[in-house]
């Protein structure tokens, strides 16, 4: 399972909003069953989604952009498992919902950006509702 292309229409399944339209990472959840996955305008809509326990048990994979990430690839092709990012939580950098949570493929990655721009260093377990309601917006 890879994530899929986002299209100019892509409007996210959370809050509605045309995903490009938005600055940020990104994020989309397979359901089980299902050929086309879920996405997300951000990484906090994306948890928002995936921390409710009955939305867990149908999930297939989760996948979120990698900030890190600057090379000119498509912004799918910038994707990994969020199983295994690193997060920056609550970062002067805000995303399509103001205060934002940013995943990244390392943690020196993480850890670098956190030098210049703040934010809590989390692991995907450590991510919960408490935390993305800690961020403010939306």
């Amino acid at each position: 399972m890879k994530p899929l292309p986002f299209s100019k229409h892509d409007r996210c399944h959370i809050c509605g909003m045309v995903i490009l339209n938005y600055p940020g990472a990104k994020a989309q959840i397979f359901i089980k069953n299902e050929k086309e996955p879920l996405k997300f305008c951000s990484v906090k809509d994306g948890f928002t989604f995936i921390l409710q326990p009955e939305n867990a048990r149908r999930a297939a994979a989760f996948f979120v952009s990698d900030f890190g990430n600057s090379t000119e690839a498509q912004l799918h092709e910038k994707m990994l498992s969020a199983k295994d990012a690193f997060y920056v939580a609550g970062s002067d950098v805000h995303g399509a919902m103001g205060k934002s949570i940013l995943p990244f493929k390392t943690k020196d990655q993480a850890q670098a950006f956190m030098r210049e721009h703040g934010g809590k260093l989390l692991s995907y377990t450590q991510v919960t509702l408490e935390e993305i309601k800690a961020l403010k917006g939306h």
